[in-house]
């Protein structure tokens, strides 16, 4: 009999394990939906996470447009959830969902400084759901959004040079920075004997040869220096410290080839080169009269003129004698190139 009651209170301590057994196991898988951003950070090491602006000087107070993509570097689909979010089935929309945009977790996942370095404050109206959608990026594919920065970072409103980085789910994967400058955009006023030349720039297309004409302006640089070239047809050209076609920057800097896709028609402003040597911009530039392809791709265009009556000083300027080298029969001065706040209708795909 105390055989019988021994094995009694075995089995009947063997159930109890068994029991306890089961609700350890049950809690547990009902702690998986938590554990699974963790588990899927572990996953993620095939991700890369990309940010490309629409535009890297931005007008103040318009839109900051950025592109968040993220790309998956393995031949096998990866498996994508949000930090401290229960993971939903998966998102029927094509592109990146917002939740994983903002999916560092309990840390930002964007980051924004200042161009000396000091961290600016967290995003503002972040959207914070319980829930965030899984996404199932395919191999060797990727998939993207694009927002507006400043509806999440006021800061952004004001004028500044701001350096982002991007984390996403938990710092699994970091993007390489990118710069992106706020300023009122500027417009440019060459002032002649014959009458003002309004330009406007191309910042996205050519944004060094840009930022190098502005400095330079803006130092007066260009302030009594020639128009040394005249070619009746083709172009005007100036901008030479010796007013001969020769020079450069007295600094000696220089500026990268920027080519683009702009156009060499009239009234196309474009850094002057060297023959041979696309990385010899540094001040000279030109003004195209007429459509010229074969231009095309061999010099940075980095503004035009804009207004009728930029156009008719152009025609002015083309039309004064020269020399059998081009050259004006009298001296043609710059006056002046002053560096204005542009209005509205300049930029308007910008604003």
């Amino acid at each position: 009999m105390i055989l019988d009651a021994v094995c009694g209170w075995m089995d009947t301590v063997g159930k109890g394990l068994l029991i306890v057994n089961r609700i350890f196991i049950f809690t547990l898988l009902l702690a998986l939906p938590l554990a699974q951003p963790a588990f899927a950070q572990q996953e993620m090491a095939g991700i890369e996470a990309h940010l490309r602006a629409l535009s890297y000087h931005n007008a103040l107070g318009k839109p900051i447009w950025v592109h968040f993509s993220i790309e998956n570097m393995t031949g096998e689909p990866i498996t994508l959830t949000v930090p401290d979010a229960k993971p939903t089935i998966p998102s029927p929309e094509v592109g990146l969902p917002i939740s994983h945009v903002f999916s560092g977790g309990r840390i930002p996942s964007i980051h924004l400084s200042s161009e000396a370095g000091h961290m600016m404050s967290g995003p503002q109206r972040v959207p914070k759901d319980d829930e965030a959608p899984i996404l199932i990026l395919g191999g060797m594919s990727s998939v993207g959004t694009v927002i507006d920065l400043r509806e999440y970072f006021p800061v952004l409103r004001g004028a500044g040079r701001y350096r982002l980085t991007w984390t996403p789910y938990g710092g699994a994967t970091t993007s390489d920075p990118i710069v992106i400058r706020v300023t009122p955009l500027k417009q440019a006023e060459i002032v002649t004997d014959e009458g003002k030349l309004t330009l406007r720039f191309f910042y996205k297309e050519a944004p060094q040869t840009v930022a190098n004409f502005i400095e330079l302006a803006s130092s007066k640089f260009y302030n009594g220096l020639q128009f040394h070239r005249i070619e009746p047809g083709y172009l005007i050209q100036g901008g030479g410290p010796r007013g001969d076609g020769t020079g450069i920057r007295t600094d000696g800097k220089r500026v990268p080839a920027e080519f683009n896709s702009i156009p060499h028609k009239k009234g196309a402003v474009s850094m002057a080169l060297l023959e041979g040597d696309p990385e010899s911009g540094s001040c000279q530039f030109f003004i195209s009269n007429t459509r010229q392809k074969d231009w095309d791709g061999q010099y940075t265009v980095f503004a035009e003129l804009v207004g009728d009556a930029s156009f008719a000083v152009l025609d002015r300027l083309m039309a004064l004698p020269t020399d059998a080298l081009g050259s004006p029969k009298r001296p043609l001065y710059i006056r002046s190139v002053r560096i204005v706040d542009a209005p509205t209708d300049v930029y308007p795909e910008q604003r």
